[in-house]
């Protein structure tokens, strides 16, 4: 059966944000990413202006932005690739397409981004997820999402948001849930999981590289923008 896949990053800093949307509106090379299907690739929600989304959000709410302040999460939501046999061919007009086999399986993308985005706007508030960006020119289909952590009394609060082990926990098996009527499972979680079931889940993981692995080394080098040097003010906004 395969797995729902969810990761989050932090972005603490304008170098974060705006390194990530340049990796989203594929604004520098991105080796994985066939530069034939970019055009298929679909802007959810919000603009192709990360930072100005983010900043929105913030002055919408009007909240102090603390030096240290979690400015917004990344999540990157996708699933094990036997979920779906996609494959890349020229369509009727000569132009590249994906096509799902068998056709019948074809709903299975458009449920997978109907049931991801409800998850984000259930768990967050609609008007918390500043951006979303469906990528189809990668090894495997999956969303990006951005979310500003606003909390129930208007403070930027991303501890409330991710909290503990726990609450992430709780996170990763919420998500799977909203997924499981497509034929999604949770991923593995710790003292519960047969040897063969973790081994089989992290091999299937692999299977996803270089697409996941270099997300993840994406992510770690987004933490490490600008950490030093980085401070944000009340009233300074997100730079360019």
């Amino acid at each position: 059966m395969p797995y729902a896949i969810l990761r989050t990053a932090k972005l603490k800093s304008a170098g974060n944000i705006n390194s990530l949307n340049e990796h989203l509106q594929r604004l520098r090379p991105t080796p994985n990413a066939d530069a034939e299907l970019t055009p298929l690739n679909v802007q959810l929600v919000g603009s192709q202006d990360l930072a100005a989304d983010v900043q929105a959000r913030l002055d919408e709410v009007g909240c102090t932005v603390r030096s240290n302040a979690v400015l917004a999460v990344e999540h990157l939501l996708t699933f094990s690739p036997e979920f779906l046999d996609i494959r890349k061919e020229n369509g009727k007009s000569g132009k590249p397409a994906l096509v799902v086999y068998p056709p019948e399986d074809g709903a299975k993308l458009a449920g997978f981004q109907a049931r991801a985005m409800e998850w984000l706007s259930e768990r967050y508030g609609p008007e918390n997820v500043v951006n979303a960006v469906l990528h189809l020119d990668e090894q495997t289909p999956h969303i990006h999402a951005t979310v500003v952590p606003i909390d129930a009394v208007g403070k930027l609060n991303c501890r409330a948001m991710l909290g503990d082990r726990k609450k992430m926990r709780d996170m990763q098996t919420s998500f799977a849930a909203k997924l499981a009527p497509l034929g999604l499972q949770r991923g593995v979680e710790g003292s519960q999981a047969q040897h063969q079931e973790v081994k089989r889940f992290y091999g299937l993981v692999k299977e996803l590289n270089p697409q996941l692995e270099q997300e993840a080394q994406r992510q770690v080098a987004q933490q490490r923008i600008h950490q030093a040097g980085q401070q944000h003010s009340r009233g300074g906004g997100i730079g360019r």
